[in-house]
């Protein structure tokens, strides 16, 4: 089977490179591709490329342009927001507020922190994977006076449901504590601006919107107070130093840039699509289960399904050889033998065989493409099933 036969429908993993953001690498290659702290002519061309794409990103985040502060990605601008607040208030046991679905680099940077004297609270979600805003100031009120950080991530990456930041980030805000949210499957998927959620730290990655691996931002209001978690120099205001990435911070860019241009289009016609697909499994897979489906609002690109009675390996493996390219959930946790923790937090998939498939939609998926990979699932799901029946089979 070609390439060109193949569906690839595991953009929430990693979206291949835009057009555009390939055209902002090329042009700066040979042009621009230099270290943005010397002061030579060559060192000036290329910091004029990092700041005109710090400007471009600050704007449509609705963020000042010095705040906008470049990393390696989304793992890291994580790392920098949850564990860098934490140890820059070492010695005050600060309070973190964490969601039990957010990314595994939240998750991992909280326990850190609280290994290193930080309380960490770890709030449930409901069925349909929402935290309720309540909980968050409950847990707030265990703070008297400590230096507090919560964070919750704006969309889930395994299964799409939209967190009420916005009502988060206030109650945050009221009791004194600083809000961080993990944007990186909301962003270019979804409005995203501090004009509407004024979170004091945002996380966001190239990769997720076809721009390069390897770029992020964490964008850091005000005068946040931030632990550098390396050394070395003053680049990005001390927070991240190192030498910077002008030609991947160009493609992060112009990917951006073009992800937010076409939201008025790409967010119904995702919609239509993941609700027809989900429409279709529902009719051909018996007890097909949509997750986060009585979510107030869902990611509109984004469908995670579950099939009782299935093998995630070897529906995975089947929909490959049909030329169908999703996952079973993040792909940060492809190999983990301890399951999802998003579905075990929602109270879903606690059956022995269960699995979990996610399909994720980029700007050039079509309809087409989306009923193909429907019908193959239906194949596939029947195909698991009766393996999995024949292995236990007295």
């Amino acid at each position: 089977m070609s390439a060109t036969e193949r569906i690839y429908l595991d953009h929430a993993a990693t979206s291949p490179l835009r057009p555009e953001a390939r055209a902002a690498w090329e042009a700066c290659v040979g042009a621009a591709d230099f270290n943005p702290a010397s002061a030579h002519a060559f060192g000036r061309a290329a910091r004029d490329v990092l700041e005109r794409a710090r400007e471009e990103i600050a704007v449509l985040l609705g963020a000042e342009r010095r705040e906008v502060i470049f990393t390696a990605g989304g793992t890291v601008s994580d790392n920098l927001a949850v564990l860098g607040f934490a140890r820059a208030h070492a010695g005050k046991s600060p309070l973190l507020v964490v969601s039990a679905v957010e990314h595994k680099a939240v998750l991992a940077a909280s326990r850190r922190a609280e290994a290193e004297g930080a309380e960490l609270v770890v709030l449930p979600v409901d069925a349909s994977g929402a935290v309720d805003p309540a909980a968050v100031e409950r847990a707030l009120a265990r703070a008297s006076g400590r230096p507090a950080l919560v964070s919750v991530m704006w969309a889930n990456n395994e299964v799409g449901a939209v967190q009420p930041v916005a009502d988060i980030s206030r109650v945050a805000r009221a009791a004194g504590a600083l809000f961080h949210t993990d944007a990186v499957q909301a962003f270019g998927k979804l409005p995203v601006s501090l004009a509407d959620v004024p979170a004091d730290l945002l996380t966001v990655t190239g990769h997720k919107i076809g721009a390069p691996v390897g770029i992020g931002v964490l964008v850091a209001r005000g005068e946040v107070a931030l632990e550098p978690l390396i050394h070395g120099g003053a680049q990005e205001r001390g927070r991240w130093p190192g030498t910077q990435n002008p030609c991947g911070a160009s493609a992060f860019a112009a990917a951006a840039r073009a992800a937010v241009s076409e939201l008025p289009e790409s967010v119904p016609r995702w919609t239509a699509m993941r609700d027809a697909l989900a429409a279709e499994l529902e009719t051909g897979v018996e007890g097909l289960v949509v997750h986060a489906e009585d979510a107030p609002a869902r990611l509109p690109q984004l469908l995670s399904v579950g099939i009782p009675g299935a093998d995630a390996a070897t529906l995975l493996v089947g929909l490959d050889l049909e030329g169908i390219a999703v996952s079973s959930g993040s792909a940060c946790s492809s190999g983990s033998e301890t399951g999802s923790h998003v579905l075990s937090a929602m109270g879903v998939g606690a059956e022995r065989t269960y699995a979990a498939v996610r399909f994720s939609f980029g700007p050039a998926t079509t309809g087409a493409e989306v009923r193909r990979a429907g019908e193959a699932t239906v194949r596939a799901a029947a195909r698991a099933r009766a393996v999995l029946a024949d292995r236990f089979e007295p």
